[in-house]
């Protein structure tokens, strides 16, 4: 055969192989990932509000229980019964979305787990509520307190929300992949099908028509594609250029940040920024230049929209880049926290109202064993007077002025042990004055020893010339009263209680206590009880924890003493060993000014 025959089959051939591989590669490779990225693009958004349903509906159930714990009012039980039912049916179709996902299968199965253990335990609330009214109940409650299970849910929801953003952003990074790829593919088409124009009119018009087919096919996803980012209204999700300038904006972001496409197209991210966040380029720069080098980067903080008012954002920002490792841009998905942070505000408020009631509760625990020790003072005012009265005929002077004095004293001391309690019961702000801890702790424990019982020995040994400190003496001898008091239940079958006081100067920094080097007065309180388990020491220090069994104790007392002493400028330490008894030390400053004319040295 001719070789210029050879040579006009090969021409003809070799290109419309090439076409038509390029075109089955088309029909058969990149449009089904398209229209698979779409699906899962749908799929993730729809896990992803599901989520954020069960964390809503746990939100409204814990509200509408405490509503009811607090008022008693029925509606709050309807409301927390529709609260339950919408968090388990999402939790339901949550199943249904991950069933060929294992490791998100894993997790919803952690999420039910601690969904059910949590309205467990807001049931349990109710029914006591119900059952035994609200200060029976909330009794019961602190009784049978587990572990909160409430971060436990916000966190497996948190990182499945994050999951499903890392997830919705690489699926978009891989349709953009495919789009170049079918654009490519279409342009070599392009090539071929004017290669072939001189070998026919028809072939020429065949390529034409299928060329112009595929194109229409592409641009048909891509509007499909556009119209699911678009018509996304929870979500803020936008396309930004290398620089950091809005490329495509959804409907979503206008509704979250007011601005219309024509409005933030052009803008630079930086615009967005609240000023809370600094300088907004320089953050907004450090934010895209972390994303470009990690991939990936999820932030938290405060935004701004159009009209100036301010949102808390949650933030997944993932780098876009091109095959040959080219930062091509970033996708950038914003979600409107602002809601979950004020319910956890709530919370916390409602955590410090109950820190504020148990106190209260220790108040009274309190006073009834001083009650003996003010009884007395009294039984000596009124002994004194009727010893006066009773005399009768000339009064001897010395002896009417001793009793007088022994009843005034015994008054200025139940007058001194009702400002005690008044200050311990109140919230107020810190009055310090210097303070000779000698004295405030010799008060202490002419106080304490008829409370404490004939089988415990208070010994109180001071250090002579004492450095002054400055703090609150009354927050002070609270403290004191507090640390001994606990040393008397560690000492059920009696034992001794040491109040001592030391002059201490560190001459470097202490990295366990965390002090500066400096002089200090330490005051310690030790007994020879049954001593803190390791366990026990290193929560020592936690609010609400307690080992006393119910009704005994409130958990407060530590952690009300290691804060005082930390905003007097102090700090804590603990020394314990079980069966070897429990050390307190407290390191106050020492206050060096010379104290001005009258100024009282304690309380």
């Amino acid at each position: 055969m001719p070789s210029a025959l050879w040579q006009g089959i090969i021409l003809i051939a070799v290109p419309a192989l090439a076409l038509v591989g390029l075109q089955f590669y088309s029909a058969s490779s990149l449009d089904p990932q398209l229209r698979q990225g779409a699906h899962l693009i749908a799929r993730t958004l729809q896990a992803i509000d599901s989520a954020r349903a069960v964390d809503l509906a746990v939100s409204e159930a814990e509200r509408d229980q405490f509503g009811f714990f607090i008022t008693g009012n029925p509606s709050y039980v309807a409301q927390y019964q529709g609260a339950t039912r919408q968090a388990l049916a999402r939790i339901s179709s949550l199943h249904k979305l991950w069933s060929d996902n294992t490791e998100q299968v894993r997790r919803i199965a952690l999420l039910s787990s601690a969904v059910e253990v949590k309205f467990a335990e807001l049931q349990l609330g109710i029914d006591a509520r119900q059952k035994l009214g609200f200060t029976a109940a909330h009794r019961s409650v602190e009784e049978n307190l587990r572990p909160d299970t409430r971060h436990v849910i916000t966190g497996i929801i948190e990182t499945v929300i994050t999951n499903e953003n890392h997830l919705l952003a690489d699926q978009e990074s891989r349709l953009l992949t495919v789009q170049a790829a079918a654009e490519r593919t279409d342009r070599i088409a392009i090539v071929l099908t004017l290669s072939l124009m001189l070998l026919g009119a028809v072939l020429l018009r065949r390529a034409l028509a299928h060329d112009a087919h595929s194109l229409a096919r592409l641009r048909e996803s891509e509007e499909r594609f556009r119209l699911l980012i678009s018509g996304v209204r929870d979500y803020a999700i936008f396309m930004l250029d290398p620089q950091g300038y809005v490329a495509s904006w959804n409907e979503g972001a206008q509704r979250i940040k007011g601005y219309t496409p024509a409005e933030a197209i052009g803008l630079h991210v930086s615009q967005f920024y609240s000023p809370e966040e600094g300088e907004a380029r320089a953050s907004a720069q450090h934010t895209l230049e972390k994303a470009a080098q990690d991939g990936s980067i999820e932030v938290e903080g405060w935004r701004r929209r159009k009209d100036g008012s301010r949102f808390y954002a949650n933030v997944a920002v993932t780098a876009l880049r091109s095959e040959d490792g080219s930062l091509r841009g970033f996708a950038k998905v914003t979600r409107d926290v602002t809601e979950r942070r004020r319910q956890q505000s709530a919370i916390e408020e409602s955590r410090a109202a109950l820190a504020q009631a148990q106190k209260m509760e220790a108040m009274g625990q309190l006073t009834g064993g001083l009650a003996h020790d003010f009884n007395n003072f009294l039984s000596v005012i009124i002994g004194a007077i009727d010893l006066v009265l009773r005399r009768g005929g000339p009064v001897e002077t010395e002896k009417t002025t001793q009793l007088l004095d022994t009843a005034k004293e015994a008054a200025l001391q139940g007058a001194s042990l009702v400002r005690r309690l008044l200050a311990f019961a109140r919230r107020q702000s810190l009055e310090p004055k210097p303070v000779n801890v000698n004295e405030l702790a010799a008060n202490v424990s002419r106080m304490l020893r008829s409370t404490l019982g004939s089988d415990i020995r208070l010994e109180t040994i001071p250090e002579p010339d004492i450095w002054l400190t400055l703090v609150d003496p009354n927050q002070l001898e609270t403290a004191l009263l507090n640390l001994c008091l606990n040393a008397r239940d560690a000492m059920p079958n009696g034992g001794k209680l040491a109040i001592e006081t030391h002059n201490v100067e560190l001459n470097e920094p202490s990295g366990t206590l965390e002090l500066a080097p400096g002089q200090y007065v330490l005051l310690s309180v030790g007994d020879d009880g049954e001593g803190m388990t390791v366990e026990t020491l290193a929560r020592a220090f936690e609010p609400f924890y307690t080992t006393k069994p119910a009704g005994k104790g409130t958990g407060l007392g530590l952690s009300q003493v290691h804060g005082f002493v930390r905003q007097s400028g102090g700090n804590v330490r603990l020394e314990s060993a079980v069966g070897n008894g429990t050390t307190v030390k407290v390191y106050l400053p020492r206050f060096s000014a010379e104290p001005e004319p009258g100024m009282a040295d304690g309380p």
